[in-house]
């Protein structure tokens, strides 16, 4: 609501190079464009851009957008290569080397030895 306000005060400022408007009520949140008892004065101006300005913001807009479009030609081509991959499980590769370590036999386990009653 404030910035709305505040927005059709600036706009109602149009052409003119400076305009003032005040911040009245016990908080400041009400502006208007007549003075008010407990009111402080703003002085709004308008600011637009220079060309300078505006040429950069071009460039860069241009620049990102470029980006954009790399990003996305990127991920349409990853996601070309995973549709085209076979579908479900895979067994990945055996490792052309074997293993050094030598396996240990595995030791059997002892029967135990029933008593014999005597």
């Amino acid at each position: 609501m404030r910035a709305a306000l505040a927005l059709a005060l600036l706009a109602l400022a149009g052409a003119a190079d400076a305009q003032r408007i005040w911040r009245c009520g016990p908080d400041g949140r009400v502006l208007q464009d007549r003075p008010c008892g407990d009111g402080q004065a703003l002085v709004v101006r308008e600011d637009t851009p220079s060309a300078e300005d505006t040429a950069a913001a071009r460039e860069v807009a241009r620049r990102e957008r470029a980006h954009a479009d790399q990003l996305r030609a990127e991920r349409q081509a990853r996601e070309r290569e995973a549709a085209a991959a076979p579908a479900g499980f895979v067994e990945p590769e055996k490792p052309a080397v074997k293993s050094v370590l030598k396996k240990t036999p595995k030791a059997k386990p002892k029967k135990a030895k029933k008593k014999r009653p005597d």
